[in-house]
């Protein structure tokens, strides 16, 4: 589906956008009872370390995650891309300071969803009063060649403008993300703007995957790699057709 499908898609109101003070559609989940007791949000303090899947409340109020030390959220492969997008809006607006919460995913397919929820919600962001926009950064919890659990930190930013042109990478299934990493640290070394296109689970997978790796080949000259990720249509070359295009994610590097 486009980009306005997946956010329209059994959005209320025939997907209009909600006011800044407003919910995304599917930002609230069912509050958990902890001991017998109702969920409580617990007083937000200064993050003490970096995020990571043991910090995700399971089933909790939207409202706790936001008001916890390390804000995550867990996506699995079969959740709604819309509804985790209204969840990351709603943590941004409740937890103080407006920070984003991290997203959490294993597997191919949690991993795809995760990167359409974030996309989703960037739109959402830059469409308020006081637009902002996401950047992220994926980290690994186990080891790289084999692991998929990933834990992507969110970061406020600028609006990122990045759009696809010919010059992108390209991901498929048998792609080698060690060869597509050198691709993209060599770009960065260059000061050329870097960004990869691809679509399905394992592809996307494969190419977080390489933008891990080339954050550490790049890490000893000082520079660090964030992405911003979006949703585009273009035309599928594997389509013969000039009409038909398919839905990609399309990540652009960020590098400083």
């Amino acid at each position: 589906m486009s980009l306005d499908d997946l956010i329209t898609k059994k959005a209320p109101g025939g997907g209009r956008r909600p006011a800044s003070g407003g919910r995304a559609p599917g930002g609230k989940a069912p509050a958990v009872q902890r001991g017998g007791r109702p969920a409580r949000s617990t007083p937000y303090s200064r993050s003490k370390g970096p995020a990571s899947g043991d910090d995700h409340l399971a089933n909790a109020d939207v409202r706790d995650v936001a008001a916890s030390d390390n804000p995550v959220l867990k996506v699995k492969g079969d959740s709604k891309p819309n509804s985790v997008a209204g969840a990351i809006c709603n943590i941004v607006r409740e937890s103080a300071g407006g920070k984003p919460p991290s997203v959490v995913a294993t597997g191919p397919a949690a991993i795809n969803q995760a990167m359409k929820a974030i996309a989703i919600a960037r739109k959402y962001l830059q469409d308020e009063d006081t637009p902002v926009d996401l950047t992220v950064q994926a980290n690994f919890e186990e080891d790289i060649r084999h692991s998929s659990r990933v834990c992507f930190e969110l970061k406020k930013s600028r609006k990122v403008a990045a759009a696809p042109s010919e010059d992108d990478l390209a991901c498929k299934e048998k792609t080698d993300p060690y060869k597509l990493a050198g691709a993209m640290a060599g770009r960065v070394r260059d000061g050329e703007q870097v960004a990869c296109t691809t679509k399905g689970p394992v592809p996307v997978l494969i190419a977080i995957k390489a933008i891990a790796l080339a954050q550490t080949y790049v890490a000893e000259e000082g520079m660090d790699i964030k992405f911003a990720v979006s949703i585009v249509d273009l035309e599928n070359p594997e389509i013969r057709s000039d009409t038909v295009t398919s839905t990609y994610l399309h990540f652009a590097l960020i590098a400083k």
